[in-house]
């Protein structure tokens, strides 16, 4: 298991409003996405005095799903992250051999770790192409497992930041992107 250390990355709010920046904000496109699902960050609307960077929500999906914005990923991974957020937030606490503790609180640690407002997992259909997403992350043929930053009907305010969605593409190794929603029931 690797460190991970999000906190020591570059804080993209904190740059001068140039296009060059700008470009840096970009999120990759995933060859696993539509361009109509092309992860694209713009100054925010709402916060004039401080320059701080939103997601741009895609079109309503065909099916009225909700989209909702994160990464594909396998619940072993999930554990991984929030053992070492874990670490982090509290070094001098030994973590329980009990398993389910992890799995049942994972969300919490990696959400607190990165000052997530929304950090959550659920199941997305796959728009596009799947060759780029790990045979690991599909649970079904076109869904995927996903850990979720941010859900289309959420408002700006719970927007991840880019520095916080750039600290989980270096752990995950894997661009985050747009998913229509699978419902539970």
């Amino acid at each position: 298991m690797h460190d991970w250390h999000p906190r020591q990355l570059v804080v993209y709010s904190d740059l001068p409003i140039t296009t060059s920046n700008l470009v840096r904000l970009q999120v990759s496109e995933s060859d696993s996405q539509e361009a109509s699902t092309a992860v694209e960050w713009v100054p925010s609307k709402y916060t004039p005095d401080v320059t701080q960077y939103v997601l741009v929500r895609p079109p309503r999906a065909p099916c009225g799903n909700r989209w909702l914005f994160g990464f594909p990923l396998v619940k072993e991974e999930l554990w991984d992250m929030g053992t070492i957020a874990f670490k982090q937030i509290q070094p001098e606490e030994t973590l329980p051999d009990n398993n389910a503790f992890i799995a049942m609180n994972s969300l919490r640690f990696i959400k607190v770790y990165l000052s997530l407002r929304v950090c959550s997992r659920a199941h997305g259909k796959v728009v596009g192409n799947s060759k780029n997403i790990p045979a690991e992350c599909m649970w079904s043929p076109g869904k995927v497992l996903l850990l979720v930053l941010w859900r289309d009907t959420e408002p700006e305010a719970t927007c991840p930041t880019p520095s916080q969605v750039y600290s989980l593409e270096m752990k995950l190794k894997r661009s985050p992107g747009w998913w229509v929603e699978v419902p539970q029931f």
